[in-house]
């Protein structure tokens, strides 16, 4: 008789462990991406936020400004053939461009800064890794520009399914790789 109690003792201490494995799991998953889901609402508010009437002209014209004078400066500075005659107009090798809002990258700027502030880490972490996003996109978003321009030159055909999927779908990836390594061994 003894033996069969202590089996029972055992299943009912497992389960006691299992249960609370299951609880320190759920805790780490949620001490993980409450802050990623605290990012993406963050990030809808502060982009709503920003396309209100009252400020939309004025984030409009700060952003496709910066991206011009950013693509033409960064350019110029690494001897791509990149001119600006007219705002909000871009040439490189000869093709010219319109900078509109959505070539800004803002939506993934805004995105970084939220994710980045809010990540489950030392602020110096999060501060290194937001210079890395920031960073990461300023550079990609010219050579974007750069890569159009030689597309636009010399396949125009191409130039919207390149523009419209392949740099998007670019972008999502490269701040999914560079927040999975940043925030890969957090505790």
């Amino acid at each position: 008789m003894s033996s069969s109690k202590k089996p029972a003792k055992q299943s009912i201490k497992e389960k006691q462990r299992e249960k609370l494995a299951k609880k320190e799991a759920f805790l780490r998953f949620k001490r993980q991406f409450l802050p990623l889901l605290l990012a993406v609402v963050l990030w809808i508010t502060i982009s709503t936020i920003l396309h209100l009437p009252a400020f939309r002209m004025q984030v409009q014209d700060f952003f496709i400004r910066f991206t011009l004078n950013a693509a033409v400066g960064f350019g110029k500075l690494i001897f791509i053939p990149v001119e600006s005659y007219a705002y909000p107009k871009i040439t490189v090798a000869g093709y010219t461009m319109e900078v509109i809002m959505e070539c800004t990258a803002y939506n993934f700027y805004i995105f970084v800064i939220c994710l980045s502030l809010l990540s489950p880490v030392k602020w110096t972490q999060r501060l290194i890794t937001l210079g890395i996003f920031l960073s990461a996109i300023f550079v990609i978003n010219n050579f974007r520009f750069y890569t159009m321009g030689f597309i636009g030159n010399k396949y125009p055909d191409l130039f919207h399914d390149v523009h419209d999927y392949l740099w998007n779908i670019l972008f999502g990836f490269l701040v999914f790789l560079i927040w999975l390594w940043r925030y890969r061994d957090v505790k």
